[in-house]
This record gives C-alpha cells, sequence and structure tokens, in this order.
C-alpha cells in the first residue's frame, strides 16, 4: 500500500501522525508528509483509520501501487 497525502487539502490538525507516526508527521510547514514508500502490512489498519478520522479527507492510498 502506499499513501498520500493532499497537501492542499491536510490543514495540519495531527491526527494522522498521532494514528501511525510510523507513517506519518507533521512537516515544517504544518502538513502533514508520509515518511515511507510502502505502508508494511502490520500498519494498514492504522492508515485506515487515519483516512476514516481525517477531517478534511486529505489521506489516500493505491493498494496496488506501481513503479
Amino acid at each position: 500500500m502506499k499513501v498520500n497525502v493532499d497537501s492542499e487539502l491536510c490543514i495540519g490538525c495531527g491526527v494522522c501522525e498521532t494514528t501511525a507516526p510510523d507513517v506519518f508527521q507533521l512537516g515544517d510547514e504544518g502538513i502533514a508528509i508520509v515518511l515511507v514508500d510502502i505502508v508494511p502490512v502490520h500498519l494498514e489498519p492504522d492508515i485506515q483509520t487515519a483516512i476514516d478520522d481525517c477531517p478534511q479527507g486529505a489521506i489516500s492510498y493505491d493498494s496496488n501501487p506501481s513503479f
């Protein structure tokens, strides 16, 4: 799974960082950034929680990324 944050939608509330700190971090501009290229399988439930809880709907994922 590859996860993305739409920087135009993100308001930097930190829900994603709290839910999945190994995947998300608030950057210098206060917008969430993704720390990993591919999310480890054991963290996928946390990503779904972050997606569900993001108040702006700024997080999305691709379950079959092509590189």
